[in-house]
């Protein structure tokens, strides 16, 4: 099924994504010390339950009040100095915390206020660093550049940056907060190297009453971003697909540790190692990713892995002993990185490049925005069953897999349909190929 399958060569990634990785991964650094050093750090200021679960909502705030915004500028402005302004913001803000720390003048309203802003500085980073990313590379690669990018996440967060976070904590509340604002400068510099891949054009001018011309507004951009999510039933689908993906995960880890410490009965001090088993397998996906796609396509591999992700939850919940269910949890790990990796690629290629910015911002906040749902209805399944909202999830998660079978095909197809006409070349809005970058 040659539609769903990704070219058997294997064009050379290149030396600007080898320098936009090294950054990327630089910040996901920084991204992995400052999951474990907020909670860590709000424990210090209050022992009440809910200003710390708090920090966790405040994480998704950002993302659902301000990525349509982040993608309309990703789209107006050039995307490498958005990334390195919001980089270097980050690193300003960790370092003004860093010196409340040091004063003795933090508290748990400025540790708020501080991630809030770190946060909304990650949505204009992110949402320009995956709009960048196709002018990086040619579309026939794009699927290892997405696994790389990931590989070098679950390396750097979950491996590197949780625990480097905890054993700098253990020194001093100061020494991690200067070592991620440092880890975001590292990031920033890096990306200054790259060169301009992402000239944007003018905003299109609209009509005015008299017949003169002005730009047009960030809320008609946006619109129209929403009119192309729409009218295009393939990315109407994926956005669909994604919106249920990202629910039903929510579903399934509302009380994950619950499940692991009560029901699995892991002690507090292998609770880290367990988690470990999801990146692990995240690992063996990526390292598998690239042989899978030559061999299955694209599509059937996403509907696999999309599978294995929803099986692996009721299998977890049905794990009689840790060692299963970490076996279970790892499976999830591989599913779930097997299908957002390629999905990934596959957004990124029918997605034109003047428009990336905004469908990306219109796509998480529309699945940012139902996860914090789905999180409350995962705990209220826990307050029935500890094992009730993996089996919700899972299943959910493989109900959206049958219905949505003939999408995902229909948009495998259309991304090697885009390959196939403009073989090797990078996004439209790229001058790689008339800059010799």
């Amino acid at each position: 099924m040659p539609w769903s399958r990704s070219p058997s060569s294997t064009p050379p990634l290149g030396r600007p994504f080898a320098r936009f990785w090294a950054a990327y991964s630089a910040a996901n650094l920084a991204d992995g010390m400052l999951l474990t050093a907020v909670p860590l750090l709000a424990a210090t200021f209050t022992r009440d339950p809910l200003l710390i679960s708090g920090l966790s909502a405040a994480r998704f705030l950002p993302w659902l009040l301000l990525a349509v915004l982040a993608g309309v500028l990703s789209d107006r402005w050039e995307r490498r100095r958005t990334m390195i302004t919001a980089n270097a913001g980050r690193s300003g803000l960790l370092v003004l915390l860093a010196v409340l720390l040091y004063t003795g003048n933090a508290g748990i309203g400025w540790l708020y206020a501080v991630l809030l802003a770190v946060v909304t500085c990650e949505v204009a980073y992110d949402t320009a660093g995956r709009a960048l990313l196709p002018s990086l590379v040619e579309r026939s690669a794009l699927d290892r550049a997405n696994g790389r990018l990931e590989s070098g996440r679950t390396i750097v967060e979950d491996f590197g940056g949780a625990p480097l976070a905890g054993a700098l904590f253990a020194v001093a509340a100061v020494l991690p907060m200067v070592s991620i604002g440092g880890a975001y400068v590292v990031g920033a510099l890096l990306l200054v190297g790259l060169p301009l891949l992402h000239r944007p054009a003018p905003p299109a001018p609209a009509p005015a009453a008299e017949g003169a011309r002005r730009p047009r507004s960030i809320r008609a951009e946006a619109a129209e971003g929403l009119r192309h999510v729409w009218h295009d039933t393939v990315q109407r689908d994926q956005a669909i697909l994604g919106v249920c993906l990202g629910f039903g995960n929510a579903v399934a880890v509302a009380v994950l540790v619950l499940v692991i410490t009560e029901r699995l009965g892991v002690a507090p001090a292998y609770y880290g190692l367990f988690l470990a088993a999801s990146p692990v397998g995240a690992l063996f996906a990526i390292a598998l990713l690239g042989g899978l796609v030559r061999r299955y396509g694209r599509g059937p591999v996403i509907i696999g892995g999309m599978l294995l992700f929803g099986a692996s939850w009721i299998g977890l919940a049905a794990a009689p002993n840790p060692l299963l269910g970490a076996f279970a949890f790892g499976v999830c790990g591989f599913g779930m990185t097997l299908c957002n990796v390629l999905l990934m690629s596959v957004f990124q290629i029918i997605t034109p490049g003047t428009l990336l910015g905004r469908v990306t911002g219109i796509r998480r906040t529309f699945t940012w925005g139902l996860m914090p749902v789905g999180a409350v209805v995962g705990g209220l399944l826990g307050r029935v069953d500890l094992g009730l909202p993996l089996v919700a999830g899972g299943a959910l998660l493989i109900l959206v897999v049958l219905l949505s079978t003939r999408q995902v095909l229909r948009a495998a197809r259309r991304a090697a349909e885009i390959e196939a006409d403009g073989a090797g070349a990078p996004a439209q809005d790229s001058p790689l190929s008339r800059s010799g970058a």
